[in-house]
This record gives C-alpha cells, structure tokens and sequence, in this order.
C-alpha cells in the first residue's frame, strides 16, 4: 500500500480524464525500479550495487568521473602529486555546503577519513569500512593544511587512489556526531541529491538538493522501488508506474527496444561473472580438480542464451574494455574428455572421491552483472556433472547469498564483480590478493592465497608508469589462469530500460545512470 500512496502522493494536478498513472504523477519525479532493496547509505560501508547506485547521488567524492566514463576528472578538489608521489594535495572548491546547511571544509575531508582509518576515532567505521580500508591501507595521514587545503600523504607511490577516491564519500561531520551508527540510515553529503525517507523492503526517496555545486539537478525527486519480479518490472515500466528499470530479462529486452514508449540504453561492462572454487575446501586444492571444471564449461551458450548475446565470454578477471586486459598464455576451451581425464587423475591419486556431491551456492537475485544468475549456475552445475563434478545448488537471495560466501560456506560459488574505480586494481587486488581472503568479510571469495600474485599486485600498486603497472598485471593475469583460480563466465553489457520520454540518460561503468544529468522531456 505504501507504493500505491507515495505515486498518489506524487501525482500533481490528477488528470480527471483517462490516462495513465504515468501521465497523472508529478512529472519532477523519477521513480527507479530496482531488483533488491539496498543495504545501507552510507557509501564508505557497502559493495553491493543498489546501495552504490543510490549512495552515490547523495555524496560527492573529492574527484569523480566524466560521465560515461572511468575518466577522473576535478569533484570538489582539484589536486597535485609530488615529485616522489607519496603527497597528494587537493584544494577544494569554494562555497560548497552539505545538504544539512554546514561548510564542507578540509576538517570534514579529514573527518571523512579518519573514521575509516584511525581505530580511536569516535566514529570509527569498524568491520564495516573493511573494503575501503584495504583499498587506502597505504594512506598514513590525512591533514588539514588550512580551511580548503588537504594533504593525503601516503606510505609509497600509490597508483590507484584517484580512482579510488571517485567513490570515496565525503560526509556532513555534524550528521555523523548526531545519527552516531544510525548515519547509514540518515545520510547527509553534498551530492546532487539529498536524502528524504527509506522504507526498508519498499524503496528509497531522495529530493534534490537546490543548493548543489554544479548546478541543481534536471528532476525533483527520485524513488527507488524495490520490484523483485523482473516481469514486474517490466509491467511497471510499460505502464508508466516506472520510468526506469534494471535488471530486464535478456529475453525481454526486444520487446523493450520494439516498444515506441520505451528505450534501452547500454554501456559495455566494466564487469566480470565467475565461478570461484573454494581453496580452502578439499579437493578445490588441486589444481587438476579446477582445470577440469574450466574445461567442462561451454560457454558460448552461456552467452546466447542466459546473456540473450548481451555479453562477451570471458577468458579472465579483466573486461576487455581495461587498460591492463591480457589474454593469459595459458587458456582453457571447451574439452570434456581432458577434463574427464584431470578428474580419473586425481580419484586415482586420492584427491577426490567420485561419489561427493558439492556445493555450488548461486544467487536468486539478478545482478547488473548477470540478470538470471540461477539459469547461469544451472548451465554450470551440467557442465561440471560431465566430467564426474556432482553438485547441489544452494540458492539464496543476493544479500544471503554474500554473506555465505564471504564466510567461505561454499565449496564453489556464482559470483560478480562490477570494478568501482576504473582502475585493474580493484578488479586484481580485490578479488585475488591474499589481503582480502579472510573468511567473515572476504572479497577474495576463492580464498586464494599466492604469495608471488600478491607481491606483483604490491608491485603495480606502487608503479606509476601505466606501461610498468600493464607488465605487471600480465604477470598476474598469467599466474591466475595457470592455477585456474576461476572459470570466468562473462562480461556484461550493462543494461537500464526506460521511458522514452527521458532524456540525457547515461549508463556508466559501474551500470547505474548519472541521475543528476536526467530530464524530462515536455513534449512526450
């Protein structure tokens, strides 16, 4: 009932003639269906891809990107870099206010900061801020040089910390000292959108924020709704009840770019979907076990058919949209018998009992990365039958689904990545370094631990040169597909179907559109 009253309560002047809701509700609000709900707003505690897009509307980092792109350009700082590249310093942008009517200065950046970082501060972040923690460990002090001046000196020469601070969220210091823990469901940053009410389950509404530094946005309000049902969605989209829709069935999508009231709008994938063996689960040891499992998946129908073609097999962690994509020297293609033939080696070894059944978890909830995950573990769980893997799927909803995984339940898990930064390191490092295995918060869910990946991964960190760093991530690439860490299944074309009405919609990297460049067009 609460979605029904907040379009009513939308609607501006009530058309008392036929029409739809969609031509009846006030046209300053743009309602968003999403497949899950989020799961908090505060950007520096979530990894999840609904809470990202809606966390990012509300605050602004000291850089960002140029729409539609990885590119980093000025956000509210400019910056410089010594000689050495251990001190950044970034001057900030005049007259900015967060949405609460209080100064952004360099006392909330280091703020922002210090209650991820610094374990006495009062705010401090805890378990929660664990992923941007590992992403800026290098970072050793964060000081206010004087009202608009801050210097970020860090431990070595640090590569990825532009992109990394693209996403990274500035927050109101007096918000946080008021909510304390509850700032995550009262966020206050600078961004173009303010946050007004969450409905647990039902949606989120923001209202934009007049006062924003880069002019005020194109619409009044947004609503995200939660519509678990994909067909939903795409009801609620042709009705006009939604003006955006993520997550369409694949097979559905004709039927969106056929429709005159709709429109499809994409952008290639910086994505990845995988199949990670648990490593710390017997026999996913043995790397006979895991290069069989490479070679049972076919997965050119993967594509076709659980992707429509919307995506492109993948041969590695890496889109090959990045910088840093090499195609490892070592690669595995369709071969079911080599496969049958690695499996007899290791049951003739004692490495693997024929009559184990194993447990291949798989989310239920689509994912901008993959929108039928369950057909996709389906298609796996075939493949790996063939050549004598038995598996039970255990399917869980997507927040269920990570935490188990993250815990290392699994013995083989249905995952994705969507990169948050734009740089390969939050792909290779994330995803495969031994720093991020640790069961309970792992996002190295395969719990690979190689001590030469992780000093290469250090090395490119510390790398300014992109042609060093690219040398040093082949490296990598190679290493991962010799010990078949993954089957990497594929990257997405991402995908966000809406009303033809809308204009200047544009999909970036991470999937979700730039809300604040959205309008309404008057003559539809």
């Amino acid at each position: 009932m609460r979605r029904a009253a907040l379009l009513l309560a939308l609607c501006a002047a009530c058309d008392p003639g036929p029409g739809s809701l969609h031509h009846r509700r006030d046209p300053g609000a743009l309602v968003v269906a999403q497949p899950s709900d989020i799961v908090s707003l505060d950007l520096a505690r979530v990894t999840d891809s609904e809470s990202i897009e809606v966390a990012q509307t509300i605050f602004d980092g000291l850089v960002r990107w140029r729409p539609g792109t990885t590119d980093v350009e000025p956000g509210l700082a400019t910056w410089q870099v010594s000689a050495d590249g251990k001190r950044w310093t970034f001057l900030l942008r005049d007259g900015v206010h967060f949405h609460d009517g209080t100064t952004l200065d360099a006392d909330a950046v280091v703020f922002s900061f210090e209650r991820l970082l610094d374990p006495k501060h009062p705010y401090y972040l805890g378990g929660a801020g664990d992923y941007w923690r590992a992403l800026l460990k290098d970072v050793t002090t964060v000081e206010a040089i004087d009202p608009r001046t801050v210097e970020i000196d860090v431990a070595r020469p640090y590569a990825p910390l532009l992109g990394d601070l693209a996403i990274f969220p500035i927050v109101s210091p007096t918000a946080v000292r008021r909510w304390g823990d509850d700032f995550q469901n009262h966020p206050v940053g600078s961004g173009p959108y303010a946050f007004e009410s969450w409905s647990p389950g039902e949606q989120v509404v923001l209202h934009r924020f007049d006062d924003y530094w880069d002019g005020s946005a194109g619409l009044e309000r947004i609503v995200f709704e939660v519509v678990g049902d994909a067909r939903q969605r795409l009801v609620d989209l042709e009705s006009g009840s939604v003006d955006l829709a993520t997550s369409i069935l694949p097979d559905e999508l004709p039927f969106v770019e056929l429709h005159p009231d709709l429109q499809l709008h994409h952008a290639p994938g910086n994505d990845v979907s995988y199949l990670a063996f648990n490593f710390d689960h017997p026999p996913f040891d043995d790397v006979r076990v895991r290069r069989a499992a490479n070679l049972a998946i076919n997965k050119e129908p993967i594509v076709k058919l659980a992707f429509q073609g919307r995506a492109t097999a993948a041969d590695g962690a890496l889109p090959p949209t990045s910088w840093a994509y090499h195609r490892a020297t070592v690669t595995y293609g369709f071969d079911i018998e080599a496969g049958k033939k690695l499996i007899a080696e290791a049951v003739a070894d004692g490495k693997l009992d024929p009559n184990q059944t194993f447990k291949l978890y798989a989310p239920t909830t689509p994912r901008l990365y993959m929108s039928q995950p369950e057909r996709v573990a389906r298609f796996l769980q075939a493949g790996l039958e063939r050549v004598g893997l038995h598996t039970e799927l255990v399917l869980q909803p997507y927040q269920q689904h990570r935490a188990s995984v993250e815990h290392g339940e699994h013995d083989m898990c249905v995952f994705g990545w969507i990169g948050d930064t734009g740089d390969p390191d939050d792909f290779l490092y994330t995803l495969f370094d031994r720093d991020n295995a640790q069961p309970g918060e792992a996002q190295n869910v395969a719990f690979y631990r190689d001590a030469h990946v992780h000093d290469l991964l250090i090395q490119a960190q510390g790398a300014i040169a992109q042609d060093q760093r690219a040398d040093l991530y082949a490296q990598v690439q190679d290493q991962l597909a010799l010990d078949a860490v993954w089957v990497p299944i594929a990257h997405g074309e991402l995908v966000v179907a809406g009303r033809a009405e809308l204009d200047n919609v544009i999909v970036s990297p991470t999937g979700s559109p730039v809300y604040q460049l959205i309008r309404r067009l008057e003559n539809r």
